[in-house]
């Protein structure tokens, strides 16, 4: 994204823009939406546009980015709370966020880079939690970045699938089925001697 400029009209125009293009997200295939969609549902013009956005790309990765930092906050403080893996408040955080456009987003192709910087964000959280848990161990038998991508890609290939098929389980459910799925053989490993 172009500098982010502070002044009000700016940030209008990013509002609009973000909004406009999250809305059509919810109606077409991000390869189908055309800057001229953008500009036309902004109600902003093409000059307006290119002063702040390189191109539609550039407005995708602004949404992803304002995404990924909710949910990143999300991670920090479960992983504040001594949670190995945040699942139950990332499954919660979707849920609840009533957000068509946000769950049009991670359901369509558009979502891509959410989904990979939500991977890098949740092993970054995972790891230094499993370094915590065998601090008083030698070493674990499978190295900790091995396991941290294992458990994160592992919960989010689930909540993928969760998202996709319109969340027909409650958060607490798909919790405990992650739980049961998952962490059993995690823990297995962390008992070894």
């Amino acid at each position: 994204m172009k500098q982010q400029k502070a002044d009000r009209r700016s940030q209008r125009t990013y509002r609009l823009v973000n909004s406009a293009f999250a809305e059509l997200l919810v109606e077409k295939p991000y390869e189908e939406i055309l800057v001229q969609d953008i500009l036309d549902r902004a109600d902003i013009g093409r000059t307006t546009f290119y002063a702040h956005y390189f191109d539609k790309e550039d407005v995708l990765n602004s949404i992803v980015e304002q995404e990924l930092e909710m949910l990143t906050r999300q991670i920090a403080h479960s992983t504040a709370r001594q949670r190995v893996v945040p699942s139950l408040e990332l499954f919660e955080h979707v849920y609840h966020s009533h957000n068509q456009q946000f769950l049009a987003l991670m359901r369509s192709r558009a979502g891509e880079p959410l989904w990979e910087a939500l991977q890098t964000a949740l092993c970054q959280a995972i790891e230094p939690a499993l370094s915590t848990l065998c601090a008083e161990r030698r070493s674990p038998p499978i190295p900790l970045p091995v396991v941290s991508q294992y458990l994160a890609g592992t919960f989010l290939t689930l909540l993928k699938w969760w998202v996709a098929a319109d969340m027909p389980y409650p958060p607490e459910q798909m919790e405990n089925i992650f739980q049961q799925l998952a962490l059993p053989g995690v823990w297995a490993m962390l008992k070894e001697k």
